[in-house]
């Protein structure tokens, strides 16, 4: 393992994380766009859930073999990269939402904008087969963000169905899983419990999360693996879809003209340099 690949699989995780913990961000979108995506869900794949039934069986070694099928190189990197951002960042993120708010999110609405941009020029060819996914993405999205948050108490079965669902939104592009987390009514509660590394709560979450992980991945990976190019136009549906979360947030700190463009200008320049650098890495 190549020790500046792998220093740009840290910094990749923590662009995912810091997406992650951002309401209306994904870090699925970022995934997509540092064109990581599809070996993410692929090494979650490898990853051998049964082998330690294996080595109960005493059977040593095809639990060796199951896991060494696991993309380390990458994943530990990245997981390292997630997880710091994650632990490190939530605190600063939640300031600059509460104090920067128009300007925080007309950013990332320019990121994720121009992040779909770059997805369509990767599609080969739009047809009217293809505008079904499309637009059933689009609208999937466009819904789920406008939800209003419901009542909902913080025991631990709901912090489980929590990580069940959220984690899995959090590798989905356009779907925010902190969005999903705010609908629950379990963001707040989550960020202050990791500040405070409250780890009963952070485990069953995690535990919800990992369960919710591992059966999303096969069935995206079973979709790409079939239906590649209709489930990349229902990604990017998604993606349009789910812009509605961060341009009404927003526009709902009322910022000036300037206040808003500037940073969404400022996103989506982050994004043409990124894809700029990933087109020049992968030639």
């Amino acid at each position: 393992m190549k020790i500046k690949e792998s220093f740009i699989w840290f910094l990749e995780g923590v662009v995912m994380g810091l997406a992650n913990i951002i309401p209306g961000v994904s870090g699925g979108t970022m995934a997509l766009l540092m064109g990581i995506y599809e070996r993410l869900i692929h090494s979650i794949n490898t990853i051998p859930l049964k082998s330690p039934f294996s080595l109960l069986r005493g059977d040593k070694e095809t639990f060796l073999e199951k896991v060494s099928s696991i993309d380390y190189d990458f994943l530990f990197p990245l997981i390292l990269g997630i997880g710091s951002a994650t632990l490190i960042l939530a605190r600063l993120i939640g300031t600059f939402i509460d104090d920067f708010q128009a300007i925080t999110f007309s950013f990332f609405f320019g990121l994720i904008l121009a992040s779909a941009g770059t997805l369509y020029h990767r599609i080969d060819k739009f047809e009217i087969t293809t505008l079904i996914p499309g637009t059933f993405g689009f609208l999937s999205a466009f819904y789920i963000v406008g939800l209003s948050p419901f009542q909902a108490n913080h025991t631990l079965p709901i912090i489980f169905i929590s990580g069940l669902v959220a984690i899995p939104s959090m590798i989905l592009p356009g779907i925010s899983g902190s969005f999903i987390l705010i609908i629950l009514q379990q963001y707040e509660y989550l960020i202050n419990a990791l500040n405070k590394l409250n780890i009963i709560v952070i485990a069953i979450f995690m535990s919800g999360a990992v369960t919710g992980l591992f059966s999303f991945a096969k069935l995206v990976e079973i979709l790409f693996e079939n239906y590649r190019k209709g489930t990349l136009v229902f990604l990017f549906g998604l993606i349009l879809g789910g812009l509605r979360a961060p341009l009404t947030t927003a526009f709902r700190a009322e910022p000036t003209f300037a206040q808003w463009l500037i940073p969404a200008t400022a996103g989506a320049a982050v994004v043409s340099i990124l894809d700029a650098f990933y087109r020049l890495r992968s030639s």
